[in-house]
């Protein structure tokens, strides 16, 4: 009788298919992009039978340190482990396919539904990033009170990470709140340098440890806990992904066979791969690959596809290459031609952060049983959990931008928010709404109010 496979989990993992809708429903309620997804990414992944809760800190830690969007990586690192390459493949595909159709779709009706088509996303989008800030409490509470007791270890790295990466932020929305002008500007640690500070300090502690003698790494198999999945699988799923990207290319090349095509979507997958410290970031980036170039002009790029891509909900980064690409094709030869460019980028930037991302699991499993990563799954999650109440601060700030614009005082906005998302553990208390239905509900309100304001 042949002996267990130890990569084989212990109860049947969520099929291919379901993988796939759960990613394509995050890239639907995924507004914010980057870490503020994180905890919409954790309800639909961690339960039973599906990923492990140090699986997917393994994953938002890989993801935290590799360039590209986070959400669409982590789609890819949790498919791998659950199903395999084909999972990987259409979970990153999902996840990051109704931001970016809706962002090309957007920029292509223009010309017929005009500007205001970008207020009408902006309004709902309100009441759905309310709905956002309490998943980003939710998992807060769950990390830092697990079964109602308080971690006060936790809780003080969290405060830590929180006033590295969102003190400056907190006084910018106090301010706006108040219609002041900010008394102080204080500098802030992005995502990724938050991610590489914690790695540091944990490397730290773990020497430590080490030379104290009080750390011992002992092996999976021992320890009782199931291993991973192998070193193969993520090497033929970051295999799969470069094949994604390659046919980005080719496809770009059979619309326009140009040579100037390849090199449009160079810089976009050089842009994607040198891009760290999420969507924000990759505006920064973008500008200078594309618009200080002349590829792509500012009036465009910060009147159509920034908001937008602001506007609408998934990763940040997929929808701005798509919109950038949209717009070079369009200008160069045709609305068709556009759809195409934008198609080529979407695959490539999916396709090459993924691609990267699966190439460090394949070596962060041959690390798993070292005190360092053990170390890294008992300390990053506050980390992350102070970097969501920066996110918090952002979305709000976002909000009040958008209030403001349309004659509503921050102040509102902000309060307003922030009752909507305390509303939501109420009415779970109160009957079984679905998500769903509440995030809808949300954006139909918000909507609704600053539309008659």
């Amino acid at each position: 009788m042949s002996e267990p496979d130890p990569t084989t989990p212990a109860q049947p993992r969520r099929s291919l298919w379901g993988h796939t809708l759960a990613m394509a429903k995050v890239g639907v309620i995924g507004f914010g992009g980057g870490s503020a997804l994180i905890p919409v990414l954790e309800r639909e992944l961690v339960r039973p039978g599906q990923l492990r809760e140090t699986e997917f800190v393994q994953d938002t830690v890989i993801a935290n340190i590799t360039p590209g969007a986070l959400p669409v990586k982590i789609a890819a690192l949790s498919g791998t482990q659950l199903r395999g390459t084909a999972a990987a493949t259409s979970g990153a595909i999902a996840v990051a396919l109704p931001g970016a159709f809706a962002t090309v779709s957007l920029l292509a009706l223009f010309s017929a539904l005009g500007p205001g088509a970008i207020s009408v996303v902006e309004f709902a989008s309100l009441g759905i990033s309310a709905f956002i800030l309490y998943l980003l409490a939710h998992y807060t509470v769950k990390v830092l009170a697990p079964g109602g007791r308080v971690r006060m270890a936790g809780v003080v790295i969290a405060v830590v990470a929180f006033l590295l990466s969102g003190a400056g932020r907190a006084i910018t929305l106090v301010s706006d709140a108040a219609g002041t002008e900010e008394p102080v500007s204080l500098p802030e640690l992005s995502a990724l340098g938050l991610v590489l500070v914690s790695l540091a300090a944990i490397a730290l502690v773990t020497l430590w440890q080490l030379l104290r003698g009080t750390g011992s790494v002992v092996a999976d198999a021992q320890s009782g806990n199931e291993m991973p999945i192998g070193t193969r699988r993520a090497l033929r799923g970051a295999l799969a992904m470069v094949v994604l990207s390659v046919a980005g290319f080719g496809i770009a090349f059979v619309a326009a066979p140009e040579p100037s095509t390849l090199s449009f979507l160079g810089l976009v997958l050089v842009s994607t791969v040198s891009s760290f410290g999420g969507g924000e970031a990759y505006v920064g980036v973008a500008d200078g690959f594309f618009v200080a170039t002349g590829l792509v002009n500012s009036s465009l790029f910060y009147g159509q596809i920034v908001p937008v891509a602001n506007a609408l909900p998934g990763p940040i980064l997929v929808k701005i290459a798509a919109g950038v690409a949209y717009g070079v094709g369009a200008s160069s030869g045709s609305a068709l031609t556009g759809v195409a460019l934008a198609l080529a980028a979407f695959l490539i930037t999916v396709g090459s952060c993924s691609a990267i991302a699966l190439l460090l699991l394949a070596g962060y499993n041959r690390a798993r049983n070292s005190l360092f990563v053990r170390n890294i799954s008992a300390y990053i999650l506050p980390v992350i959990c102070g970097l969501l109440a920066s996110t918090s601060l952002s979305l709000l700030h976002a909000s009040a931008g958008i209030a403001e614009g349309a004659g509503v005082p921050a102040v509102v906005a902000i309060l307003g928010s922030t009752a909507l998302a305390l509303l939501v553990p109420l009415i779970h208390r109160l009957a079984r709404v679905p998500d769903i239905l509440l995030i809808v509900a949300f954006g139909a309100l918000s909507l609704t109010l600053l539309s008659v304001v």
